[in-house]
């Protein structure tokens, strides 16, 4: 049972003392708070679980690094899920380009019909040849474009979601998205003369 009385102060004293029944204490008092940081940010429940639980280990390795007079428990706490949640996106995202490369475009940017448009930017590909176009693509986008355009694609995030990663405003995101998806288009269209459907873009 989480005991409010006692201060983030005092609770991390006698963790960092060797009583690591307090520590429990700790876990109970900002599990919830870990979770919907993980979960905001993963969009997956085993995912999010996973990294909640990753999460609390560092936070036991990395307690005595916590400095009371530079920042509140919560603050520093929020900051660690945060960065850890980002850093099981990228995990993921690069374990399933890898899985994916294998496959076409569909699977990667997977085709989902909103009125007349398509949210995918191109239609599926046939080959590897393509699928290595594509991606030469999105490699010579500068990086905030490359950045929103496979998070939105690929990890199918919310704009909102994209802008709060990488502390830009939503204009901004939307911007870089609209000339990524240009762009890729533009080049797909002059190298290939791929037949591309105009996109709606959603926040």
């Amino acid at each position: 049972m989480c005991n409010r009385s006692v201060s983030d102060e005092s609770l991390v004293k006698v963790i960092l003392d060797g009583d690591k029944n307090a520590f429990t204490q700790l876990h109970d008092r900002y599990k919830l708070q870990i979770y919907s940081v993980t979960y905001r940010i993963i969009q997956n429940y085993e995912g999010a679980q996973d990294a909640a639980q990753e999460i609390f280990i560092k936070l036991y390795q990395s307690l005595h690094q916590w400095d009371p007079e530079k920042s509140r428990l919560s603050t520093w706490i929020h900051r660690l899920a945060v960065n850890h949640s980002i850093d099981c996106c990228r995990l993921r995202f690069r374990r399933a380009e890898s899985q994916l490369m294998e496959n076409n475009a569909e699977q990667i940017f997977r085709l989902r019909p909103t009125g007349s448009y398509a949210r995918s930017p191109y239609k599926a590909i046939k080959n590897k040849e393509e699928l290595k176009l594509v991606r030469d693509c999105i490699e010579k986008l500068p990086d905030l474009q490359k950045k929103t355009f496979t998070r939105r694609y690929f990890q199918e995030m919310k704009l909102v979601e994209i802008a709060e990663m990488e502390c830009r405003n939503l204009g901004t995101v939307k911007s870089s998205l609209y000339r990524a998806t240009h762009t890729v288009r533009k080049i797909l269209l002059q190298s290939r003369g791929f037949s591309l459907r105009k996109m709606e873009l959603r926040a």
